[in-house]
């Protein structure tokens, strides 16, 4: 037993001792790409109405509201759809008819969304923020009937286009009272 205690304290320890690469907070010219496709600039605007404009057009979306932190600037949400794909379906039928047995295939899914406001850098001479940057992310979580789970990103950039689109629209209708 005292052999065992020693084993798990080395091992506890050893595992503590992990170090990061140095390129580790390094930011891809990639990921910048990723973060210019995904992010949009509002001028002359409340956050309370960008907030309320944005979780009104998720839900023209069709997403359910999970979170909403207002004084963080921060929304979550998400919507369950069917994910059954016929070729899937067709791949693992055939598989099985020639002996391969049964082969997991999706079954539904969950697209989920985080958005994030936050105002633009402060100037010095203490002039209110009226710059908001918009920040969004959709995710994707794939169960399949071995009830597995994939997770994936959306980086299709007319699913973020059309989101600012309306999120444009919004914040101007938010904004005249209309």
């Amino acid at each position: 037993m005292k052999n065992f205690i020693v084993a798990c304290t080395l091992s506890a320890l050893l595992s503590g001792c992990v170090t990061l690469p140095p390129n580790a907070f390094v930011i891809t010219p990639e990921q910048l790409a990723r973060r210019q496709i995904e992010t949009r600039r509002y001028d002359k605007a409340k956050e309370e109405s960008i907030l309320v404009a944005s979780s009104n057009v998720l839900q023209d979306l069709g997403f359910n509201l999970e979170n909403s932190e207002t004084k963080l600037g921060v929304l979550t949400a998400s919507k369950q759809r069917d994910a059954i794909d016929g070729g899937e379906v067709a791949a693992a039928i055939i598989i099985a008819l020639l002996g391969g047995g049964a082969m997991p295939i999706s079954k539904d899914q969950t697209i989920r969304v985080s958005l994030v406001v936050r105002p633009v850098q402060a100037t010095n001479d203490n002039t209110p923020i009226d710059s908001y940057f918009v920040r969004i992310t959709f995710q994707r979580l794939v169960r399949r009937t071995d009830n597995s789970v994939t997770a994936q990103t959306l980086t299709d950039n007319e699913l973020y286009e059309g989101f600012f689109e309306k999120l444009s629209k919004s914040i101007f209708i938010e904004a005249q009272k209309i």
